[in-house]
Order: C-alpha cells, then sequence, then structure tokens
C-alpha cells in the first residue's frame, strides 16, 4: 500500500512539473481558462495572414493559450515598445512576446526575461529527457552566428534571451539580360576596333558567364559590364562604393572587414579596433583601412579598371530594378519587394553567393569565408512580472522557431531557417547555403547609431573631408563610447580585468 502511495506521489510531482514548464498554470489548465498572451511586431517583415498561420500552428497544440497579433508601424514600432515596456501597465495591449532586430537584441536584454534552464526538455522531449541546458541545446540546434547572437553573461550564467525563425544574409542580385549585353557589346566592339583577338574575345566571355566569385574577379569584369562616357555612368556593373545610395553600405564594408580578418573589437566587447593593425597599435596600413580603400575604388574616377558607380546614381535597389546596374548587393528579403515593385525582372533575376576575398573553391580558404548576417528575435519582455505568462511566452517562442512550428513563416518569406539541419526554404539556395558562413559583430546597445558611424565615415573618405586613417579613427572612438556604456555582454566576451580579479577572489 505504501508502495503505491509512494508511486501515485511521484506520478503526481511529475505530472505537476511537466504542467509547470509548459508555461500553463495548473489552474488554467484544470479549469480551462485561457491565457493571453499579446505578439508585437513590426510591419516590415511578414504580413498578417502569415503570422496568423504561424499562430494557428502553436494554439492548435496549446489549447489553454491565446495569442493576439499586435502588428506596428515600423517608423513608430522601436518607441511605442519602449514605452509600452516601461509603462506595461498603463498599456492595454502590453507585450508578452517582442520581435526586434537581432543587433538591438543587447539594448533589450535588460528588459527580457531569459528562457527557462530545460526548456527544450519540457517542450521536447517530455517522456525522455536529456539532461541538456536550453543554453546547450540552443548550441547544438541553431546557426553559429545565432549562439553568438543570442546568449549573454548573466550573473556568471550563459543565458538565451531570444530565438529567430530565419537567418538573411547577404548576396549578390545579378540581371542575366544585362551581362548578356555585355557579351554583345565585346563582341560588336571589337568587329569595328579589331583590338582582341579571338583569344582574348574567349577569355572575357568566360570571365563575364563565369562565376564571379571572388572581389578580385568582380574588379576584372567591371569594365566589360559598366557602360560610362569617362566620369559620366549610364550603367554600373555593380552599386558599390559609397554611402548614402548603396544600400546597407555599412553591411557591405563590415563584410569585407570580417572577411580580412579586421579585428572588430577587443575580447572583452567594449572596444573598437577595426582601425587598428592586428597587434593593437595604430599603423600606416590596417585590415580595417584596407577595407575602406578596396570598397572606394568602385566609387573612384581616378581608378578607371574599378571605377562604376558615384553619389550621382540612383538608390541601389532602384537602379537595379531600372537595369541601371547589372549587379547589386543585399538580402534575401529584398527579393519580394523588387519582384513586387517590378515584376519584368523576375525572369532576369539572379542571386549568386557574396564575392570574398578568399577562393571559396579552395578547401583551405572554408574557414575565410563570410558574409553578413541580419535576423529578427523573438523574446520575453519581463515588464509584467509573471512568471507563468513568461513561461507561455517562451513556450510559444520554443515552438515557432522549430521546424514546425517556423515553417509557414519561412515558406512565406522565401527565407533560410536558423537551425542547422533544416530543409532549404530560401527562394535561391545560395542564401541557404551561405548560413554555415553567416556572421555579424557586436554593436552594443546602439546597433543603429553604429551603422550611422559607418554611412559617415565611408561618405567622409569619399568627398576626401578626410583621410581614410582619420575617418576609421573618428567612427572607432565613438563606436567604442557606445560599446562601453552597454551593459549586456554576449556570453563570447573575454572577462575584464576587474571581472578576473573579483572571480580569483576567495
Amino acid at each position: 500500500m505504501k508502495k503505491a502511495l509512494s508511486r501515485f506521489l511521484g506520478l503526481f510531482l511529475i505530472l505537476g512539473l511537466a504542467i509547470g514548464l509548459t508555461g500553463c498554470s495548473g489552474s488554467n489548465q484544470q479549469s480551462g481558462e485561457k491565457i493571453t498572451l499579446y505578439w508585437w511586431r513590426s510591419r516590415e517583415d511578414a504580413n498578417e495572414d502569415v503570422l496568423q498561420e504561424v499562430i494557428k500552428g502553436f494554439e492548435s497544440e496549446n489549447k489553454t493559450v491565446k495569442i493576439e497579433l499586435v502588428l506596428k508601424d515600423p517608423r513608430t514600432y522601436e518607441q511605442e515598445l519602449t514605452e509600452a515596456l516601461a509603462a506595461h501597465q498603463t498599456v492595454q495591449d502590453a507585450p508578452d512576446i517582442i520581435s526586434i532586430k537581432g543587433e538591438d537584441l543587447p539594448k533589450y536584454v535588460p528588459l527580457l526575461t531569459p528562457a527557462p534552464g530545460n526548456l527544450f526538455d519540457a517542450e521536447v522531449s517530455k517522456s525522455k529527457k536529456t539532461g541538456e541546458t536550453t543554453t546547450q541545446y540552443v548550441q547544438g540546434l541553431f546557426e553559429d552566428v545565432v549562439i553568438k547572437s543570442v546568449i549573454f553573461n548573466d550573473d556568471g550564467k550563459q543565458l538565451v534571451y531570444g530565438l529567430p525563425m530565419a537567418i538573411d544574409n547577404l548576396a549578390v542580385y545579378k540581371n542575366k539580360k544585362l551581362f548578356s549585353q555585355a557579351v554583345e557589346r565585346l563582341t560588336t566592339a571589337n568587329k569595328a576596333e579589331k583590338n582582341l583577338s579571338t583569344t582574348q574575345i574567349k577569355e572575357i566571355k568566360t570571365l563575364i558567364e563565369g562565376d564571379i566569385d571572388t572581389w578580385q574577379k568582380l574588379v576584372e569584369v567591371v569594365p566589360y559590364l559598366k557602360v560610362a562616357d569617362g566620369v559620366n555612368i549610364s550603367q554600373a556593373a555593380i552599386a558599390l562604393g559609397t554611402s548614402l545610395n548603396v544600400e546597407r553600405s555599412y553591411d557591405i564594408l563590415q563584410t569585407i572587414m570580417m572577411q580580412n580578418g579586421t579585428a572588430m573589437t577587443n575580447e572583452g566587447l567594449d572596444t573598437a579596433t577595426f582601425n587598428l593593425s592586428q597587434t593593437g597599435t595604430v599603423a600606416t596600413k590596417t585590415p580595417g583601412e584596407e577595407a575602406l580603400k578596396f570598397y572606394l575604388r568602385f566609387s573612384n574616377p581616378n581608378d578607371p579598371k574599378a571605377y562604376t558607380w558615384n553619389d550621382k546614381m540612383p538608390n541601389s535597389v532602384d537602379a537595379f530594378m531600372q537595369g541601371q546596374t547589372a549587379m547589386m548587393i543585399h538580402y534575401a528579403s529584398t527579393y519580394r519587394h523588387i519582384i513586387n515593385e517590378t515584376p519584368t525582372i523576375k525572369s532576369s533575376l539572379d542571386v549568386v553567393p557574396m564575392f570574398q576575398l578568399a577562393d571559396p573553391k579552395v578547401p583551405t580558404s572554408q574557414d575565410r569565408l563570410k558574409t553578413f548576417a541580419r535576423m529578427w528575435v523573438e523574446a520575453v519582455p519581463s515588464a509584467k512580472g509573471d512568471q507563468k505568462l513568461q513561461n507561455a511566452a517562451w513556450s510559444f517562442v520554443h515552438h515557432i522557431t522549430s521546424k514546425t512550428g517556423s515553417r509557414p513563416y519561412l515558406q512565406a518569406m522565401k527565407l533560410p531557417s536558423a537551425l542547422r539541419d533544416a530543409s532549404s526554404t530560401a527562394k535561391f539556395d545560395v542564401f541557404d547555403d551561405q548560413k554555415k558562413f553567416s556572421d555579424t559583430w557586436y554593436k552594443g546597445h546602439r546597433a543603429l547609431e553604429i551603422d550611422k558611424l559607418f554611412i559617415g565615415m565611408i561618405d567622409e573618405a569619399y568627398t576626401a573631408r578626410k583621410s581614410l586613417k582619420d575617418a576609421l579613427d573618428g567612427a572607432a572612438a565613438q563606436t567604442t563610447a557606445v560599446l562601453q556604456a552597454s551593459r549586456a555582454k554576449w556570453a563570447t566576451a573575454a572577462p575584464s580585468a576587474a571581472e578576473e580579479e573579483a572571480g580569483s577572489g576567495p
């Protein structure tokens, strides 16, 4: 009798624990009362129909939880979100789950509650526990760029503060029609001028029609894709070299920096180092300076081989849609905008991998491949202070970032999954293929400000208002100020001298 009673009590306790970990309180499940969670998102991402499909998948498996979608104007989203988190008691639909850009996560971490320590055990393996923490599971399931972006130091612990459904990354958009026209121009011009041999014509055609997968090959092909009269460009080979009229110019430059080994920050993530040599001392030539110099080649009329763009050209995306540039660099999410705005370009459009400094075909170069990544991260605010709501919210986040839960979003948005072993969902395979070497760097709690610093740095150097070195030094000094004021640090941050001394105490 005692053994039966003991077994019953044990089962009761296990059941109670499982119910608690699902994020719903026992009383709510027993009474059938629904928990309502408010999911805040910006309208600049997926549309309402897609997100409702995501919600439907979760609610069908969680009958006691209702998700209310709240879509906000992207122009006011951040301000409304900040105000709601600061004064949630006066906001009727204060958020329980928020979608924020991954680079902005350090700004919001002080206002968020981390994932429960055994979220994946509770949600995935109710019948068989692995004993691994949520942090360990994330490290095993998600791509490297996700791991470094969502796990933060918290009083000596490494905790997960958000999870994405997808990863986006930079690649090269090509207008195949303009490439074909370049080959035709080459043949026609040579018939009139007869300045190229048959062998030379063949080599140039091979270059234009082949894989332009390195920056060196891009420089070589620019003269044949460009249509210009002196410095006046009527058709660019690629939109590169300026700041304001090249969308994501800062991400492109930062990609080149990461490719050439530029250390963007120190190991403690509190000092910008992209203006320094690898040894940490200011040098005449540094990786960061070389990257900026190379980027500017494409807008330098004194570099006729690479020159193909200037600040008189239209916005890079507009120029691409209007056939004024043969190539541009952008994210997978831009495809929907291009096709919606210019449906006729669809048959001519192709996307190829991001240019690399190292030859991607060489096996020993694989660890040097880089492209910039961005993502929307789903996170759980701590403002309401209700652990039951927070656990339920994290159950929702876990579901929609799983293979099954994220599928409607990924298929509609044509984006790669943030999970390592997920099947391809992007419109172009290149975006899935690039996940493994997609990367980012820590920008502290004011990522947008740092991106603006890079835009200013490019413009200062392009207009010669400052030398390359002075432009880099100025941007680095201001970036350091941001990093040192940032409270939340990635778990990859090396401890400071003060933290090491405190850790070695009795």
